[in-house]
């Protein structure tokens, strides 16, 4: 390169994640301004408070949906494994039954845990898709939820992470949590991006990294905040997994810098 030559521009904002989507005309320059947990969780709750009523309906549909799933879950669970016991047989002697054993019982542990996390995803795609409308200025629609567009990338890539987390959960749990940290901004990527699921997946894991501290402020804030609603026997998640969600959505597009509707 010559002296006199310009250098070359800059990369655009959200390089590594997909083309971002245009924003409004005569927004400010120098980018999106830097993320805070505060600001998430306001955000989130100024949100829900505006959009109450078909946020409420979409989280009973969830809740609905994953209490049947649960159901089934605690079925299976029960009828695949049982505990060890001692008893006095026939005969008078004292025997014991080792039960199903500790990896049998982890195996089906982490399949319960993976069909309820693929239909959570599956179904929350739709919450994904309303939370992503309000930070563009949109209100929050039970028909977002509801929609069926970009089903196959969403079921693949519920497919994907389930299997991921269900590998991560066999070896002692601890790897399947760091697999759903990582891919927890899938989704976003598939509805905002239109993205595939191996590219979104991929994308999420870079996201993750490249703001690898907020991140996991954000995932375990987040999961405490949603975690504590279900304290209030369940009721209280009907707000906290709705604000988390919001705050997740208003997350992914700091994270991305693209702009956020106020």
């Amino acid at each position: 390169m010559s002296v006199n030559q310009p250098p070359p521009p800059p990369p655009p904002p959200g390089e590594g994640y997909g083309a971002p989507p245009p924003g409004p005309p005569g927004g400010q320059p120098g980018g999106p301004p830097a993320w805070s947990v505060g600001e998430a969780l306001a955000y989130g709750w100024a949100k829900f408070q505006a959009n109450v009523a078909q946020i409420l309906l979409s989280a009973l549909v969830l809740v609905v949906a994953l209490g049947v799933v649960g159901g089934i879950g605690v079925g299976l669970s029960a009828a695949l494994t049982s505990d060890a016991e001692c008893g006095v047989d026939a005969s008078g002697e004292f025997v014991c039954t080792d039960g199903t054993g500790f990896v049998a019982s982890l195996v089906v542990s982490a399949l319960v845990s993976a069909l309820m996390l693929l239909v959570a995803l599956v179904i929350g795609a739709g919450l994904v898709r309303a939370s992503l409308a309000v930070t563009e200025g949109r209100p929050f629609l039970f028909s977002d939820v509801v929609r069926t567009d970009k089903l196959g990338p969403v079921v693949l890539a519920a497919l994907i992470v389930s299997a991921l987390t269900f590998i991560g959960t066999l070896l002692c749990y601890l790897p399947g949590l760091v697999v759903g940290f990582a891919t927890s901004y899938t989704m976003y990527f598939v509805i905002d991006r239109d993205m595939g699921a191996v590219e979104a997946i991929g994308s999420s894991v870079r996201l993750v990294i490249d703001n690898l501290a907020n991140a996991l402020v954000w995932y375990v804030v987040g999961a405490l905040v949603a975690g504590a609603g279900f304290l209030l026997c369940g009721v209280g998640a009907l707000v906290s997994v709705p604000v988390v969600l919001l705050g997740t959505a208003f997350t992914y597009k700091r994270f991305t810098r693209q702009e956020v509707a106020a």
